[in-house]
Protein backbone atom coordinates (compact mmCIF):
# COMPACT_ATOMS: atom_id res chain seq x y z
CA UNK A 1 0.00 0.00 0.00
CA UNK A 2 1.82 3.07 -1.28
CA UNK A 3 -0.98 5.61 -0.86
CA UNK A 4 -4.50 6.08 0.48
CA UNK A 5 -7.35 7.43 -1.61
CA UNK A 6 -10.66 9.00 -0.66
CA UNK A 7 -12.48 5.65 -0.56
CA UNK A 8 -9.82 4.39 1.86
CA UNK A 9 -10.44 7.39 4.11
CA UNK A 10 -14.20 6.91 3.96
CA UNK A 11 -13.66 3.39 5.28
CA UNK A 12 -11.16 4.60 7.88
CA UNK A 13 -13.68 7.11 9.21
CA UNK A 14 -16.23 4.31 9.32
CA UNK A 15 -13.85 2.30 11.51
CA UNK A 16 -13.30 5.32 13.75
CA UNK A 17 -17.05 5.83 14.03
CA UNK A 18 -17.49 2.22 15.14
CA UNK A 19 -14.73 2.58 17.75
CA UNK A 20 -16.22 5.79 19.14
CA UNK A 21 -19.62 4.14 19.44
CA UNK A 22 -18.16 1.00 21.05
CA UNK A 23 -16.23 3.13 23.56
CA UNK A 24 -18.97 5.70 24.16
CA UNK A 25 -19.65 4.71 27.76
CA UNK A 26 -15.95 4.34 28.56
CA UNK A 27 -15.22 7.83 27.25
CA UNK A 28 -18.12 9.26 29.22
CA UNK A 29 -16.80 7.60 32.38
CA UNK A 30 -13.38 9.16 31.85
CA UNK A 31 -14.94 12.54 31.10
CA UNK A 32 -17.27 12.29 34.07
CA UNK A 33 -14.25 12.45 36.38
CA UNK A 34 -12.56 15.46 34.78
CA UNK A 35 -15.18 17.09 32.56
CA UNK A 36 -18.93 17.19 31.99
CA UNK A 37 -19.24 13.51 31.11
CA UNK A 38 -20.51 13.82 27.54
CA UNK A 39 -17.42 13.30 25.36
CA UNK A 40 -18.42 9.73 24.52
CA UNK A 41 -21.84 10.82 23.33
CA UNK A 42 -20.53 13.75 21.29
CA UNK A 43 -17.73 11.75 19.66
CA UNK A 44 -19.98 8.80 18.82
CA UNK A 45 -22.58 11.19 17.40
CA UNK A 46 -20.08 13.44 15.62
CA UNK A 47 -18.24 10.65 13.84
CA UNK A 48 -21.52 8.93 13.00
CA UNK A 49 -22.72 12.06 11.21
CA UNK A 50 -19.35 12.44 9.48
CA UNK A 51 -19.52 8.82 8.31
CA UNK A 52 -23.07 9.31 7.02
CA UNK A 53 -22.16 12.51 5.16
CA UNK A 54 -19.08 10.93 3.56
CA UNK A 55 -21.02 7.87 2.42
CA UNK A 56 -23.83 9.94 0.91
CA UNK A 57 -21.51 12.18 -1.11
CA UNK A 58 -20.78 10.42 -4.39
CA UNK A 59 -17.87 12.67 -5.26
CA UNK A 60 -15.73 14.63 -2.86
CA UNK A 61 -13.29 15.78 -5.51
CA UNK A 62 -10.14 15.94 -3.45
CA UNK A 63 -8.89 15.72 0.11
CA UNK A 64 -9.37 19.43 0.55
CA UNK A 65 -13.09 18.97 0.09
CA UNK A 66 -13.04 15.72 2.09
CA UNK A 67 -11.60 17.26 5.24
CA UNK A 68 -13.55 20.48 4.85
CA UNK A 69 -16.68 18.31 4.91
CA UNK A 70 -15.42 16.39 7.96
CA UNK A 71 -14.61 19.60 9.80
CA UNK A 72 -17.90 21.30 9.02
CA UNK A 73 -20.00 18.29 10.01
CA UNK A 74 -18.01 17.67 13.20
CA UNK A 75 -18.29 21.31 14.28
CA UNK A 76 -22.04 21.40 13.59
CA UNK A 77 -23.09 17.97 14.84
CA UNK A 78 -20.77 17.68 17.84
CA UNK A 79 -21.04 21.17 19.38
CA UNK A 80 -18.67 20.46 22.26
CA UNK A 81 -15.09 21.28 23.14
CA UNK A 82 -13.73 18.15 21.46
CA UNK A 83 -16.02 18.51 18.46
CA UNK A 84 -14.87 22.09 17.98
CA UNK A 85 -11.21 21.14 18.32
CA UNK A 86 -11.41 18.26 15.85
CA UNK A 87 -13.48 20.36 13.46
CA UNK A 88 -10.82 23.06 13.54
CA UNK A 89 -8.08 20.50 12.94
CA UNK A 90 -9.86 18.94 9.97
CA UNK A 91 -10.60 22.31 8.39
CA UNK A 92 -6.99 23.44 8.76
CA UNK A 93 -5.82 20.20 7.14
CA UNK A 94 -8.23 20.71 4.24
CA UNK A 95 -6.40 23.86 3.17
CA UNK A 96 -3.06 22.11 2.68
CA UNK A 97 -4.57 19.06 0.97
CA UNK A 98 -6.49 20.92 -1.73
CA UNK A 99 -6.09 19.19 -5.09
CA UNK A 100 -4.83 15.93 -3.57
CA UNK A 101 -6.73 12.83 -4.69
CA UNK A 102 -4.46 10.38 -2.87
CA UNK A 103 -2.10 10.66 0.08
CA UNK A 104 1.36 9.13 0.27
CA UNK A 105 3.63 8.99 3.32
CA UNK A 106 4.63 12.66 3.15
CA UNK A 107 1.00 13.72 2.70
CA UNK A 108 -0.07 11.70 5.73
CA UNK A 109 2.57 13.45 7.82
CA UNK A 110 1.28 16.79 6.53
CA UNK A 111 -2.32 15.79 7.27
CA UNK A 112 -1.69 15.06 10.91
CA UNK A 113 0.67 17.98 11.36
CA UNK A 114 -2.09 20.29 10.19
CA UNK A 115 -4.72 18.60 12.37
CA UNK A 116 -2.39 18.89 15.36
CA UNK A 117 -1.65 22.56 14.62
CA UNK A 118 -5.32 23.36 14.12
CA UNK A 119 -6.25 21.79 17.45
CA UNK A 120 -3.39 23.49 19.27
CA UNK A 121 -4.23 26.89 17.80
CA UNK A 122 -7.90 26.61 18.70
CA UNK A 123 -7.43 25.13 22.17
CA UNK A 124 -4.34 27.14 23.19
CA UNK A 125 -2.94 24.06 24.94
CA UNK A 126 0.62 22.76 25.14
CA UNK A 127 2.13 19.33 25.57
CA UNK A 128 1.84 18.35 29.22
CA UNK A 129 -1.46 20.17 29.80
CA UNK A 130 -3.27 16.81 29.81
CA UNK A 131 -5.26 17.14 26.60
CA UNK A 132 -5.68 15.40 23.26
CA UNK A 133 -2.30 16.85 22.24
CA UNK A 134 -0.48 14.56 24.68
CA UNK A 135 -1.45 11.59 22.51
CA UNK A 136 -1.73 13.31 19.14
CA UNK A 137 1.62 15.13 19.08
CA UNK A 138 3.72 12.02 19.88
CA UNK A 139 1.83 10.18 17.15
CA UNK A 140 2.65 12.95 14.66
CA UNK A 141 6.32 12.76 15.65
CA UNK A 142 6.22 8.99 15.09
CA UNK A 143 4.77 9.54 11.61
CA UNK A 144 7.55 11.98 10.80
CA UNK A 145 10.20 9.58 12.07
CA UNK A 146 8.84 6.75 9.90
CA UNK A 147 8.00 8.81 6.80
CA UNK A 148 10.42 6.78 4.67
CA UNK A 149 8.88 3.49 5.80
CA UNK A 150 5.68 1.86 4.57
CA UNK A 151 2.30 3.35 5.41
CA UNK A 152 1.63 0.24 7.49
CA UNK A 153 4.71 0.90 9.62
CA UNK A 154 3.95 4.60 9.92
CA UNK A 155 0.42 4.02 11.17
CA UNK A 156 1.44 1.26 13.57
CA UNK A 157 4.16 3.40 15.16
CA UNK A 158 1.81 6.38 15.36
CA UNK A 159 -0.83 4.24 17.06
CA UNK A 160 1.71 2.94 19.58
CA UNK A 161 2.93 6.47 20.31
CA UNK A 162 -0.64 7.70 20.79
CA UNK A 163 -1.34 4.85 23.20
CA UNK A 164 1.78 5.61 25.24
CA UNK A 165 0.93 9.31 25.28
CA UNK A 166 -2.62 8.53 26.38
CA UNK A 167 -1.40 6.44 29.31
CA UNK A 168 1.11 9.09 30.34
CA UNK A 169 -1.73 11.55 30.90
CA UNK A 170 -2.72 9.51 33.95
CA UNK A 171 0.10 11.06 35.96
CA UNK A 172 -0.34 14.57 34.54
CA UNK A 173 -2.17 17.49 36.11
CA UNK A 174 -4.95 19.05 34.04
CA UNK A 175 -4.20 22.63 33.05
CA UNK A 176 -7.00 23.17 30.54
CA UNK A 177 -10.76 22.92 30.48
CA UNK A 178 -12.96 21.69 33.30
CA UNK A 179 -10.26 19.31 34.51
CA UNK A 180 -8.05 22.24 35.53
CA UNK A 181 -10.43 22.89 38.44
CA UNK A 182 -9.19 19.73 40.13
CA UNK A 183 -5.51 20.76 40.05
CA UNK A 184 -3.45 18.06 41.87
CA UNK A 185 -6.54 15.87 42.22
CA UNK A 186 -6.67 15.47 38.44
CA UNK A 187 -3.60 13.23 38.65
CA UNK A 188 -4.25 9.50 38.51
CA UNK A 189 -6.98 9.85 35.89
CA UNK A 190 -6.64 9.25 32.14
CA UNK A 191 -7.49 12.17 29.89
CA UNK A 192 -10.57 11.52 27.71
CA UNK A 193 -9.29 13.74 24.88
CA UNK A 194 -6.05 11.80 24.64
CA UNK A 195 -8.15 8.64 24.57
CA UNK A 196 -10.07 10.02 21.57
CA UNK A 197 -6.75 10.56 19.75
CA UNK A 198 -5.70 6.98 20.47
CA UNK A 199 -9.01 5.68 19.10
CA UNK A 200 -8.59 7.72 15.92
CA UNK A 201 -5.22 6.11 15.24
CA UNK A 202 -6.66 2.73 16.20
CA UNK A 203 -9.24 3.18 13.44
CA UNK A 204 -6.45 3.83 10.95
CA UNK A 205 -4.51 0.81 12.22
CA UNK A 206 -7.49 -1.54 11.92
CA UNK A 207 -8.19 -0.52 8.32
CA UNK A 208 -4.53 -0.62 7.26
CA UNK A 209 -4.07 -4.08 8.79
CA UNK A 210 -7.10 -5.36 6.91
CA UNK A 211 -5.91 -3.98 3.57
CA UNK A 212 -2.12 -4.00 3.76
CA UNK A 213 -1.82 -6.80 1.20
CA UNK A 214 -3.89 -4.93 -1.38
Amino acid sequence: MNSLNIDDFKNIFSEISTLMNDNKNYLCELDGVLGDGDIGVTMASGFSFVKKELQEKQSLGDFGQFFRTCGSVMSEKAPSTMGTLLGSGFIKASKSLKGKESLDQSDIVELFNQINDGIQSRGKAEIGDKTILDALTPAVKALEKEKNASIETMILEAYKAAEVGMKQTIEMQSNKGRGARYQENSKGKQDPGATVAKLIFEGFRIYINQHKAI
